[in-house]
């Protein structure tokens, strides 16, 4: 089992995934826009993991951790 981040390693390393996938640019207007757009987790969470058992999401992870997508 993974040992668990200390927010500022998750912070860092949640930033380090953006800068990669969007640029630096990107990543900063992505931020900006969390900060100027109210955010509904409960209902993001609801319809981004609709359909899903908790196994699915295991099963998900584990495949991320082994570098599958």
């Amino acid at each position: 089992m993974p040992e668990v981040m200390t927010d500022d390693e998750l912070r860092n390393k949640a930033l380090a995934v953006l800068q990669q996938q969007l640029g630096p640019v990107d990543a900063l207007r992505f931020l900006a826009l969390l900060r100027r757009q109210p955010f509904d987790y409960p209902s993001w969470r609801e319809k981004a993991f609709a359909g899903m058992t908790v196994q699915d999401l295991l099963d998900q992870m584990q495949q991320m951790e082994m570098g599958e997508s």
